[in-house]
């Protein structure tokens, strides 16, 4: 516990008050609280993330996460228990994806299907689950069936709501946890996760706010994975952990220019043409036999680089594997800021950090585990050419 509480001092005292702007409020709605949800005699109604008015159940004893962050949710507000079933992703025991929640809780792999295929849920198997959800929660309403329709086959209210993320959807994720809090009754532990959030992103941005624009180095991030592992050109339009230190972000400039948004594949020529400072690579990749390392090390046209000639070269989290993982966002966060800007991040081991901001939101440092997995090379400097 010490490791932790020395972190926490630094987290909370690393800058002085004088330099370090007011907190802002949460950002998104307003504080949901019991008091302010309209009553039935049958729950409370709440409006989801879509506009529909949902009456959910009081005192929800099980409940079914379906989507992308769902069941991640669920794990931050220490309600895994809860949950009826999971879904493919989660269950799958052949690929083993690591992502965070199920490493914590590996029981989440061996709670029972409801899908008859990936992404499509099946209302018999619904019927059939041991533990009978009261409610269905979806994150993202890009589903097979319709909720509505859900809803009236199964007979068990469905809520759905958006992930968001730290940056430009943090109101979209705050509202979800909440409603989520507010349903499971776990609405206390609900917003210490997202002041959680806000007290770590203002300790990232309060460290590099103060550089002016021409100090600023570039980054670029390699490798980029969703489910399946990317070589080195794998990048994308928008890198939160990017966002939350300031960097010249070379995916996002070379995608403004050619309008292109999420995952793309950036040209070898256009990376060497960029020359970034640094480059950062999705660890996700070492699944990979040809893997974004090699790409870097046998690529003659980057050998100049100035990230490859300074051995400016570092291993990230993965952070998109199924949904945004938030905590991944803000241990790379730091691993960028440090490599970038060595002496705004002095009191900073990022390996430290990681397991800080894993103990409080799961309960238990994961750090080692997560590094096996992942060549060892996890928040750290790569070696090249070895």
């Amino acid at each position: 516990m010490l490791v932790f509480t020395l972190i926490m001092t630094g987290i909370c005292g690393c800058v002085s008050q004088e330099k370090i702007p007011p907190p802002q409020s949460i950002p998104g709605p307003s504080i949901i609280d019991l008091e302010d949800i309209a009553a039935s005699s049958s729950g409370i109604v709440l409006t989801d993330s879509t506009g529909r008015d949902v009456t959910v159940p009081r005192n929800i004893s099980h409940v079914l996460c379906f989507g992308p962050g769902c069941m991640r949710y669920l794990a931050y507000l220490k309600a895994t228990d809860m949950a009826s079933g999971a879904d493919a992703i989660e269950r799958d025991t052949q690929s083993l994806l690591p992502l965070t929640y199920l490493i914590a809780d590996p029981g989440i792999r061996t709670l029972p299907p409801f899908e008859k295929e990936p992404g499509i849920e099946d209302p018999a198997l619904i019927a059939e689950l041991s533990q009978k959800p009261d409610l269905i929660i979806r994150m993202g309403d890009n589903h097979h069936i319709a909720a509505d329709e859900l809803q009236r086959i199964t007979g068990i209210p469905v809520l759905v709501l958006h992930e968001g993320d730290l940056g430009y959807g943090r109101s979209t994720m705050n509202y979800a946890l909440r409603v989520m809090g507010v349903v499971l009754g776990k609405s206390e532990r609900a917003d210490e996760v997202i002041r959680f959030f806000d007290k770590v992103t203002d300790n990232l941005q309060t460290r590099t706010w103060t550089i002016p624009d021409f100090q600023l180095k570039s980054a670029y991030l390699g490798g980029y994975s969703g489910p399946e592992p990317q070589g080195l050109f794998a990048t994308t339009s928008v890198y939160i952990p990017f966002n939350l230190v300031k960097v010249k972000k070379i995916g996002e400039e070379y995608a403004n220019q050619n309008a292109l948004t999420g995952q793309y594949f950036i040209p070898k020529e256009a990376l060497s043409r960029m020359a970034p400072d640094a480059v950062f690579i999705d660890m996700t990749t070492w699944a990979r036999k040809e893997n974004a390392i090699s790409d870097l090390e046998k690529s003659e046209i980057l050998e100049g680089i100035p990230a490859v000639r300074n051995g400016e070269v570092y291993g990230l989290l993965p952070t998109a594997l199924y949904g945004e993982e938030h905590e991944s966002d803000l241990i790379n966060a730091y691993v960028i800021g440090k490599a970038l800007y060595p002496e705004k991040f002095t009191d900073v081991d990022p390996r430290i950090m990681a397991d800080y901001i894993h103990a409080f939101l799961y309960g238990e440092p994961l750090y080692e585990e997560l590094n096996r997995g992942m060549g060892g090379m996890v928040l750290s400097r790569i070696p090249l050419f070895t």
